[in-house]
């Protein structure tokens, strides 16, 4: 678990006593059920495939907008959807990382590359929809998959800078 050293020197808590209870914590944590570890496991699994589902729903009900829209509404509209999940998705995995006592490096791993199958299946999805359809595509859809993306990396990016800089001050 991370404890904020700081903090509890703040308190009066000596040092040795803070770091006899990182370690208490530290044997905690190696001393769970397998159980408990297996749905510690599951649950990041589960996180790992709702973040795909969520970019998958997201990047198809994006397509028509791009057909019916006009351009800087649209860079818009997925601005925002990218922000608000991924600002969802950033504080699911804090509350795991939370729980968990861990950081979760895999999860941030995901976390970039389900941006990028995002920024794929906007392209592949407007791509399929303009042949069906044989519409013409009004806009650049690599600016709103780019922005999309920016979108969607801003919070766990910020997330992970005041992460690395609140453990760079103990």
């Amino acid at each position: 678990m991370n404890i904020d050293k700081l903090d509890l020197l703040s308190r009066g808590w000596k040092t040795s006593e803070i770091e006899k209870a990182s370690q208490i914590l530290a044997e905690a944590e190696d001393s769970k059920n397998k159980r408990i570890k297996f749905i510690d496991t599951m649950l990041i699994v589960v996180l790992g495939a709702l973040m795909l589902a969520n970019g998958l729903v997201c990047s198809a009900l994006l397509v028509p907008f791009i057909y019916l829209g006009k351009s800087l509404l649209v860079v818009l509209l997925s601005i925002t959807v990218g922000f608000v999940f991924s600002a969802l998705f950033t504080l699911i995995i804090y509350d795991v990382e939370k729980t968990h006592h861990k950081h979760e490096t895999n999860l941030f791993v995901a976390y970039i590359v389900n941006g990028l199958v995002n920024f794929y299946l906007i392209l592949e999805f407007t791509a399929r929809f303009g042949v069906s359809t044989k519409l013409p595509v009004p806009i650049n859809v690599y600016m709103i998959a780019g922005a999309y993306l920016i979108a969607f990396l801003i919070p766990q990016v910020v997330y992970q800078l005041m992460k690395r800089k609140r453990f760079s001050n103990i």
